[in-house]
């Protein structure tokens, strides 16, 4: 995390940033009227936090406990503040911006990198083009981990302890550097496309001799979503492109198909992928994924549950396994008390890999 003074230089180009959206002046330091019919800013964020027992075995590799030990711990689960805008230019079409800070809200600090994503683009009647750092809340969404989200239910919103979009899914959210292209939905149909022109997040050469340049190394995602009534249903491929080739385990595509049917009174789902990889001995060159859950709402309440499999890469004997459960209750439209479990076994081929979780929080959107 960054220390407080670099939260506050951080928090400063916020407030600057802010003093920008304002009237804009001239050359000469007069003032230009903002055309406030055609133009909006919003101003939007969320606050969210959790009070978790977390215990870890020896062998367990999760990122939000410590192997070997339990702990009671205050997590953020992914809050922020945002800004988003819009103006109007006509004919049907728009100039889009927004720009997303992420905040750790136990100590008052800015995430590292502090910006969730940072865009500009435009909008027609011919889709939607973003570009930047880019990622689900853009309005172009992010083609693999947008489609999952679309038709899944995250526990507390793929978060904290509960979070599984890089850890199971690896859906490759959130991208630096990136153009991402929408159609108009199009009798229910809608395809997604991205590019990622300098890797993931990578501003600097990798062990790989070959990749001299940040733009050495690519990569490309494409989505096909469908939906009619209460049916949903996606495909997608994502894939690497590394100047010289892979190196030993490295990623290079995953295939994904997702499908959903949400009824008044439930909504169940399933997503499948399969991820390959320049595979090393005794290492997988294909890995397996697949998620089922249901959710179910009654009034104010809700419940979910996810259970969901990956195939270890490293040992090929090896699986994730991986349960959690949630109950959440809306105070209001904005605000939600939630209780939340999870069980995640790194490697069901090893002994001592069980993590478990179990917390309480709360939610609330501005």
């Amino acid at each position: 995390m960054k220390n407080s003074s670099a939260s506050q230089l951080t928090l400063a180009g916020v407030a600057a940033w802010l003093a920008l959206c304002g009237p804009a002046s001239a050359d000469d330091g007069t003032k230009q009227e903002t055309p406030r019919a055609q133009s909006s800013l919003s101003v939007y964020g969320r606050l969210d936090l959790s009070v978790e027992t977390v215990h870890a075995e020896a062998k367990s590799n999760v990122s939000y406990g410590t192997a070997g030990t339990g702990r009671t711990q205050m997590s953020d689960n992914t809050s922020r503040l945002g800004f988003r805008g819009i103006e109007d230019l006509g004919a049907g079409q728009q100039a889009v911006f927004g720009i997303e800070f992420g905040i750790n809200a136990p100590n008052g600090s800015m995430v590292s990198p502090p910006m969730r994503n940072a865009y500009v683009g435009l909008r027609g009647p011919w889709g939607t083009l973003n570009m930047g750092r880019l990622d689900s809340d853009t309005p172009t969404g992010s083609p693999l981990y947008s489609q999952a989200a679309r038709n899944l239910r995250w526990i507390v919103h793929d978060a904290g302890v509960v979070a599984i979009g890089t850890r199971v899914l690896n859906g490759n959210n959130r991208v630096s550097n990136a153009v991402t292209y929408k159609t108009p939905d199009l009798g229910g149909f809608n395809a997604v496309a991205r590019v990622n022109l300098a890797g993931p997040d990578r501003t600097t050469t990798t062990s790989n001799p070959a990749l001299k340049s940040p733009d050495d190394f690519k990569q490309y995602q494409v989505a096909l979503n469908y939906k009619n009534g209460p049916w949903g249903v996606g495909t997608g491929y994502g894939w690497d492109d590394k100047k010289g080739g892979f190196l030993a385990n490295d990623f290079k595509n995953k295939a994904q198909a997702v499908a959903s049917y949400e009824a008044p009174s439930f909504k169940t789902y399933a997503l499948l992928s399969q991820e390959q990889f320049n595979a090393a001995p005794g290492a997988r060159s294909a890995v397996k994924v697949w998620l089922i859950g249901a959710t179910v709402p009654f009034g104010v309440h809700r419940v979910t549950a996810n259970f969901m499999q990956r195939d270890v890469q490293l040992d090929r004997a090896g699986k994730l396994k991986k349960f959690q459960a949630d109950y959440s209750h809306s105070l209001s439209a904005r605000s939600t008390l939630y209780v939340f479990v999870d069980r995640d076994v790194s490697n069901s081929h090893l002994p001592n890999t069980l993590a478990t979780g179990l917390g309480v929080g709360m939610m609330h959107r501005f």
